[in-house]
């Protein structure tokens, strides 16, 4: 009898299929500009669960992002982002020098899977090697957990083109795809603060402060 049943369940086994069905990818998008929306439409087409979260409230509003999953005011960084798990993507594009400092000084010990910064290489530079100093991290840490400036060289301009590029390197992070991108190594870090790129882009932005 204990023959027989064993010799049907080793019978059975050899008819089974396994598929394993994973969860859609989330994305956490910091930042709730008008540039924000085509990301989150772009990702929601995906079957992506999109997050828009941002410290203006006037501009986290969930009528803006219909096709997001949340939309919220971000009042702490290391509170209201500490639902970001391993395997989550997060892209930063708040255009706040600000926010976007302590938002990475935020996610980056949580280490997602996929962690982009919107914006020019030398304000990219400046920030990174803030936040490097405000964690204690080097610089080259900093810039493996992280793709700056953020997207695939895919060329053109304009938010729709620059969501597009965004998502595609999102998908081919998640998929170990990803090749040649305009990762910021820790050399281009200090390359770009030896030459006072970092120092231009502070005179400037003091410049319009003042207008």
């Amino acid at each position: 009898m204990r023959a027989t049943l064993l010799h049907g369940l080793e019978a059975l086994s050899e008819e089974i299929f396994v598929e394993r069905l994973s969860p859609p990818q989330r994305v956490f998008i910091l930042g709730a500009g008008d540039d924000a929306k085509p990301l989150v439409s772009m990702g929601s087409l995906l079957g992506w669960t999109m997050n828009v979260l941002d410290g203006r409230a006037q501009l986290a509003r969930p009528e803006r992002f219909p096709e997001a999953e949340r939309v919220e005011t971000i009042h702490s960084p290391t509170s209201d982002l500490q639902g970001v798990e391993r395997k989550d993507a997060v892209v930063l594009m708040t255009h706040s020098y600000e926010q976007d400092r302590d938002l990475l000084a935020a996610v980056l010990p949580m280490r997602p899977s996929y962690l982009g910064l919107l914006g020019g290489r030398h304000r990219t530079s400046l920030l990174i090697s803030e936040v490097a100093e405000k964690l204690g991290w080097s610089t080259t840490e900093c810039c493996a957990h992280m793709h700056a400036p953020v997207g695939l060289d895919l060329g053109g301009d304009g938010p729709e083109l620059i969501a597009l590029a965004v998502i595609a390197e999102v998908q081919a992070a998640r998929m170990g795809r990803l090749g040649g991108s305009r990762k910021l190594s820790a050399q281009d870090v200090e390359s770009d603060l030896r030459e006072g790129g970092s120092a231009r882009y502070l005179q400037a932005s003091c410049a319009l402060d003042t207008l």
